[in-house]
């Protein structure tokens, strides 16, 4: 039998890995991604709903770039068009640079599997063959490697950022019914050391944000619109959902998430492992 695309074994791995990691790839194979214009294709339709944005469907007030540079004009000087400009050159230095710590942990979570052969070319320049080594030249890079050097045997890596979507559950009753796509960027198995009923499949996620949590939002309780107005309208909370969406679509094929995690990269080079809850039955509700 053909392997899917992407495959590839881990000496000494348990079986359930190399079963999940074949499944997942086989299940979700026909979902086609590029870069240029971040597109995804099913089946020749490009999708329109992304998982990173759902969250954003939940915020009362979403951002007036127009209205909050002409009120930050009037507070702080320069004129409106200055300070979009501003954000815009910010936001693109944010998203270039996290862009490249993903490709750097994608490749050194590969690494460390036994499978040079699978950093992605844009770090390709950072590997030494010689040491086996894949240098960090970012405190944000240096934080990924703390994290997965930080990983106990326990952990057995699954896939680096797969492709997935909704709807592939036989029940059709809890299917979404919404068509949400996305990409994940860890999935590790967790063996239980030696525990069985302890054992499970562990979603993680890297985030470069400067701050996870909005002081300002805490403090007059500003929260996203029902069903999620138990919570705070931050980075935190949309990432929870995120989290949450990639969970359900593994779980729709089988695959039994026991938890979900963000891995915080601070610019000091140190990482931030935080556990978030499953809110994936009010998606289901709502989605």
């Amino acid at each position: 039998m053909k392997e899917p695309k992407g495959m590839f074994l881990v000496a000494g791995e348990p079986q359930t890995v190399t079963d999940t990691r074949r499944k997942i790839l086989a299940e979700f194979e026909d979902l086609e991604f590029y870069e240029e214009g971040h597109k995804y294709i099913l089946h020749g339709r490009e999708i329109e709903k992304s998982v990173s944005g759902i969250g954003h469907e939940f915020i009362r007030e979403p951002f007036d770039e127009a209205l909050q540079a002409a009120r930050y004009a009037q507070r702080h000087g320069n004129t409106p068009e200055y300070w979009i400009e501003r954000w815009r050159c910010n936001s693109f230095r944010a998203t270039t640079l996290g862009t490249k710590t993903h490709a750097y942990g994608e490749s050194l979570g590969y690494l460390k599997a036994g499978h040079p052969e699978m950093i992605c070319p844009e770090i390709r320049s950072q590997y030494n063959a010689a040491y086996n080594y894949l240098a960090p030249i970012h405190p944000k890079e240096e934080a990924v490697e703390k994290f997965i050097e930080s990983l106990p045997p326990s952990y057995h890596l699954v896939l680096n950022e797969a492709k997935v979507y909704s709807g592939k559950n036989p029940d059709a009753g809890q299917n979404l019914k919404t068509l949400i796509c996305g990409t994940f960027d860890m999935l590790y198995y967790y063996d239980g050391e030696g525990c069985p009923e302890k054992a499970g499949f562990v979603v993680l996620d890297y985030k470069t944000n400067a701050s996870l949590e909005s002081e300002y939002n805490r403090k007059y309780r500003k929260t996203l619109l029902p069903p999620f107005d138990d919570m705070i309208e931050e980075d935190l909370s949309l990432y929870t959902i995120q989290l949450s969406l990639y969970s359900l679509m593994l779980e729709d094929i089988g695959i039994p998430v026991l938890c979900r995690k963000i891995v915080w990269l601070t610019g000091e080079g140190d990482c931030r492992v935080i556990p978030v809850p499953d809110v994936s039955p009010r998606l289901r509700r709502v989605l």
